[in-house]
C-alpha cells in the first residue's frame, strides 16, 4: 500500500517539533541556519499538524507523482495528474495539439472550483527517499519522543541499559497498527538481552541522525546507521561469491584452512612469510 504525501509530511512535522527540544548542539545549530528554509511553514511550533496541514498542504509535493510517465495496465487513477487515451490512428501532430487543448482546460477546472483555489501538491518541499517506511516511523518517533529525549535531556552521556529499559516501558504500550502488522520493538519476550541491546543502539543512531537531519532541512535524509550498511554489504558480498562455487570451497577460505589463498605484501614485514632463497640449504655453523 503506497503511503499517501500527507502521512509522510505528518513524520516530517513532529520530527521538527521534537528537533526544538533536543539539547544537541549540532541540531541547535541547524535549526538556526535553517529558519529561513522552514519560514514558510509558519507557526507550526504552536498548532496541531491536521490544522496546519490545511493551510499548508500547497507547499509540498510527491516527487514520484511529478514524473511524466505512461500508466500502466492496473495503475490507479488519482487527481494528482492528467491522463488521456489516445488511439494510434492518430498522427504525432494532431496529437501534440489536442492534448495541449485538453490540458489546458482540464488545468483550469483545477484552478478554479466554485471560486476557490484547489490545492495542488506542487510546492517546493518534498522528503528526501522514495522508500519512505511510513509504519517504521512510527515507532522511531515514539523511541525520540519517549526513549531517546527524556534521557538526553537529563544527561548527553546515555547509557545503553537505560535506553533499553525505557524502550521496553513505551513500547509496551502500543500495538501493532493497519494491515502491514509491523512488528513492535522491544516487545518479543522471546528476544535475548543482547538482541534487544543491539537494536537499541540501533534506535539511538537513527533518532540522533534524523532530529539533525530535520533540523538541517532534509527528511528523512540518510538516517541508516553505518553497521547496517555495513552488514547489508557483507551478506551480498557472501551471496554473490556463493553463486557458483564449490560449497567446500568456501568454507576453506572462510576458516581459514588450506584452501584459504595467501596475500603477500612485499612492502609489509607482518605480511604473509616469505619463502627463503636459501631453502633447503643448511645455516649456522658456516662462515
Amino acid at each position: 500500500m503506497k503511503n499517501s504525501l500527507k502521512d509522510k509530511v505528518r513524520y516530517w512535522f513532529e520530527f521538527l517539533n521534537l528537533a526544538h527540544q533536543s539539547p544537541d548542539p549540532i541540531v541547535l545549530s541547524n535549526l538556526r541556519e535553517s529558519s529561513e528554509f522552514y519560514s514558510r511553514w509558519g507557526n507550526y511550533r504552536t498548532v496541531k499538524f491536521d490544522a496546519w496541514w490545511r493551510e499548508h498542504a500547497s507547499l509540498f509535493r510527491d516527487e514520484e507523482a511529478d514524473v511524466l510517465a505512461s500508466p500502466n495496465v492496473g495503475d490507479v487513477v488519482n487527481e494528482g495528474a492528467f491522463y488521456v487515451r489516445i488511439p494510434y490512428t492518430y498522427s504525432p501532430s494532431s496529437v501534440g495539439k489536442i492534448v495541449a487543448e485538453k490540458y489546458a482546460r482540464e488545468l483550469a477546472k483545477r484552478t478554479l472550483v466554485a471560486k476557490k483555489v484547489k490545492r495542488i501538491y506542487g510546492g517546493a518541499y518534498c522528503v528526501t527517499r522514495d522508500d519512505y517506511p511510513v509504519a517504521k516511523f512510527r515507532h522511531y518517533f515514539v523511541f525520540v519522543r519517549d526513549v531517546y529525549l527524556p534521557l538526553v535531556r537529563v544527561s548527553p552521556r546515555l547509557k545503553t541499559a537505560a535506553l533499553l529499559e525505557r524502550s521496553r516501558e513505551a513500547f509496551s504500550k502500543i500495538s501493532p497498527r493497519g494491515v502491514s502488522s509491523e512488528r513492535v520493538p522491544f516487545t518479543n519476550a522471546d528476544s535475548s538481552v543482547d538482541s534487544d541491546t543491539r537494536l537499541v543502539i540501533r534506535y539511538k543512531q537513527m533518532a540522533e541522525k534524523l532530529l539533525r537531519n530535520v533540523s538541517a532541512g532534509a527528511f528523512p535524509g540518510d538516517y541508516q546507521e553505518t553497521f547496517v550498511r555495513t552488514q547489508s554489504e557483507i551478506r551480498a558480498k557472501r551471496a554473490a561469491e556463493a553463486s557458483g562455487k564449490d560449497p567446500k570451497a568456501r568454507r576453506g577460505a572462510r576458516h581459514g584452512g588450506a584452501r584459504a589463498k595467501k596475500v603477500i605484501n612485499a612492502d609489509d614485514p607482518f605480511s604473509t612469510r616469505k619463502t627463503r632463497s636459501d631453502k633447503g640449504k643448511k645455516r649456522g655453523g658456516q662462515v
